[in-house]
């Protein structure tokens, strides 16, 4: 039996439109109705998808749950209330980001309640929804986030090859104390060591007294691997990345444009 649905947001819960399909939304409803937990889990910061917990109805309540940052935050929804929280160290992140400038890509810095960017662009700008709110870097200098928790720092470029480089030519050491995803087909991202979707979701499950195999997990990039693997079930939608595709018990017939999370639902726990 199941007792939770843990849901990436971004090309598995929402469309290319930012929007959850009224198919994806009933079914979660009805899941719910059951006394399932429908936990969201990305690597959004927790003030960026309030929008969603409104839409799921599990916004500002008590018992419910959210992890966002790739696993860096993990909240109850009422007040936003921090249940879990790891951050970069100043040095890991001024290393971070010093490599990006070097580089040049655009850098996301994510503090716990702002993002700094550096090297905006109108690509990007374009992609990200009216949700979420970006504090543009002129100079590329993160000594005023000296004192900030900053959670995680993302690279932003249109050539994947090239990010994959940047993984590559890490120095050790540093690489050595980071969780190093991808997503969206666009970022690399980095955590703490130890800090991704799949820890954060074992932690709360523990507080939850929920087993692994109770959990119906769907996700579509890198950053989805570990709480996929976790899962009792784990599930990729269609579009989602090979890697992905490998792990997953389970492969969807439709994308995120195409209610797949409805898909994955209705197949497992709704019986239809």
């Amino acid at each position: 039996m199941y007792k939770a649905i843990v849901s990436d947001i971004d090309e598995t819960l929402i469309t290319e439109d930012g929007i959850i399909s009224p198919a994806n939304l009933a079914a979660i409803n009805k899941a719910q109705d059951l006394g399932i937990h429908f936990i969201p889990a990305t690597g959004r910061s927790f003030n960026d998808f309030q929008h969603i917990l409104k839409a799921t109805d599990i916004h500002n309540k008590k018992e419910t749950y959210s992890i966002s940052y790739n696993g860096g935050v993990t909240t109850e929804n009422f007040e936003n209330t921090i249940l879990d929280q790891t951050n970069l160290t100043f040095e890991q992140a001024l290393q971070i980001f010093n490599l990006g400038v070097a580089e040049d890509v655009l850098i996301h810095v994510f503090t716990l309640t702002d993002i700094f960017t550096y090297r905006m662009n109108d690509n990007e700008k374009g992609f990200l929804d009216d949700h979420v709110v970006i504090n543009v870097m002129e100079t590329p200098s993160i000594e005023h986030l000296r004192d900030d928790a900053i959670l995680k720092i993302n690279f932003q470029h249109a050539d994947m090859t090239c990010l994959q480089a940047i993984e590559d030519s890490l120095p050790i050491e540093l690489k050595n104390s980071l969780d190093i995803n991808y997503s969206s087909h666009r970022y690399i991202e980095f955590n703490p060591h130890g800090i991704n979707k799949g820890n954060a979701l074992a932690k709360l499950l523990k507080r939850l007294a929920i087993q692994p195999e109770e959990v119906l997990a769907i996700g579509d990039n890198m950053n989805d691997r570990t709480m996929v693997a976790l899962a009792g079930t784990g599930v990729a939608v269609a579009n989602a990345v090979p890697e992905l595709k490998e792990q997953a018990n389970y492969i969807c017939k439709n994308d995120h444009n195409n209610s797949a999370v409805s898909e994955a639902i209705n197949k497992f726990i709704l019986n239809k």
